[in-house]
C-alpha cells in the first residue's frame, strides 16, 4: 500500500525528527518506508572533508580581481561536493536496481491483501504485515520473508520456504498459516504437510492437516484444530489458548489501537474469537471473559485495569 504524503516538505520532515507520532507511525507501516530509510542510512555515511568559507571566498576575489578582462567561468562549489552528489546519485542507482528484483507487499491496521506469486501460488496477508521475495531467483527457490501473519495456499512443485525472525516453515504443496511477532512464532496446517523450525530453541516438528503449532517464551506447544481456513480471512480472529498478548497485539493490529497493560498480566491465555466489524464489542468480548475492564479513550488509546 502507498503512503500518500500530507505535503511537499513531508520526507524532508521526516529526516529533521519532525513529524508527528501518527505521522511516523504510519509512514513506519508503508511499503515506502524501508526504502527511503536504506537511502537516508546510506547518505549518513558521507563526509565532507574541512571546508573554510572565508578561505574560498578571498581565492575568488583574487582571481576575479587579477583576470577581470577576461570572462571566465568560476567554479563557486568545492570539488568534494560534486563527489558527494555523485555518490548519492550511486546510492540512489543501486538501491532501486537492487529493489527492481524484490516484490514488496504490506498492510495496515485493519486491511488484509491477497497477493497471487509467479507459480500462481496465493498469500493472503493479515493487517499490518510484510511480504517480500526475490523475483530474480524465484524460479530456483520459491522463498519468501514474512513479517506479521498470513495465510498461504501453496502450489505444488520444488520446495516452497516461508522465512521469519522466530522461526521457517517448508512445504511442498499445501495450505497452511504462519504467524511470527516478537518471542512468537505460530503455524497452523490446513492441508497436505508443512515442516517448521523455530530458530529460537532449534525446535523442528512435522504438522499434518488439522494440526497446529506454537513457540512461546522457549516452550512447545501442538494441538488439533478444525477449521478449514483461517477465520480472519471472513472477519473473525479466533483463539486457542493463546497468551493474552498476542490477543491485544491482534486488536491492536486490527484497529489501530494502544493497549495500556501495565494493570494486567499479558502471559494469561485466552480462547475465543473477536469481531473485526465492531470496535467495542470485539473488546467486550476479549476482556470480559477474563475480568478485565477495559476505557476507550478518543485518541484510540485502551486502558485496561482489573474488574
Amino acid at each position: 500500500m502507498k503512503h500518500k504524503y500530507k505535503d511537499d516538505n513531508f520526507l524532508a520532515r521526516w529526516v529533521a525528527n519532525d513529524l508527528s507520532p501518527e505521522e511516523l507511525k504510519q509512514f513506519q507501516s508503508s511499503e515506502d518506508y524501508q526504502k527511503f530509510k536504506a537511502i537516508n542510512d546510506a547518505s549518513q555515511n558521507l563526509k565532507a572533508p574541512n571546508y573554510d568559507q572565508s578561505e574560498v571566498f578571498k581565492t575568488i576575489n583574487e582571481k576575479t580581481s587579477n583576470n577581470s578582462n577576461n570572462t571566465k567561468v568560476i567554479n563557486l562549489l568545492p570539488s568534494w561536493i560534486y563527489g558527494a552528489v555523485a555518490s548519492i546519485a550511486i546510492i540512489f542507482s543501486l538501491f532501486y536496481f537492487n529493489n527492481n528484483n524484490t516484490a514488496n507487499f504490506s498492510t495496515s491496521y485493519g486491511e488484509q491483501l491477497t497477493v497471487t506469486l509467479p507459480d500462481n501460488s496465493l498469500v493472503h496477508l493479515s493487517p499490518n504485515s510484510v511480504l517480500e521475495y526475490d523475483k530474480k531467483d524465484w524460479k530456483e527457490s520459491r522463498n519468501l520473508d514474512l513479517t506479521g501473519e498470513a495465510y498461504f495456499e501453496v502450489e505444488k512443485g520444488q520446495t516452497f520456504t516461508v522465512n521469519t525472525t522466530e522461526g521457517n516453515v517448508t512445504v511442498l504443496g499445501t495450505k497452511f498459516t504462519v504467524n511470527a511477532s516478537n518471542n512468537f512464532f505460530e503455524v497452523h496446517c490446513f492441508e497436505g504437510k508443512v515442516k517448521t523450525f523455530s530458530t529460537k530453541n532449534n525446535h523442528e516438528t512435522i504438522l499434518t492437516q488439522g494440526k497446529a503449532f506454537r513457540a512461546y517464551n522457549n516452550n512447545n506447544e501442538n494441538w488439533d484444530f478444525t477449521e478449514q481456513n483461517p477465520t480472519w480471512l471472513n472477519g473473525e480472529s479466533s483463539f486457542n489458548n493463546a497468551p493474552l498478548n498476542q490477543v491485544i497485539l491482534a486488536l491492536q493490529k486490527q484497529y489501530d489501537l494502544k493497549f495500556d497493560t501495565s494493570k494486567i498480566d499479558t502471559k494469561k491465555r485466552f480462547t475465543g474469537t473477536f469481531t473485526h466489524k465492531n470496535v467495542n464489542i470485539a473488546l467486550k468480548t476479549v476482556f470480559a471473559p477474563m475480568k478485565i475492564s477495559y476505557t476507550l479513550a478518543k485518541n484510540s488509546s485502551v486502558i485496561l485495569t482489573y474488574n
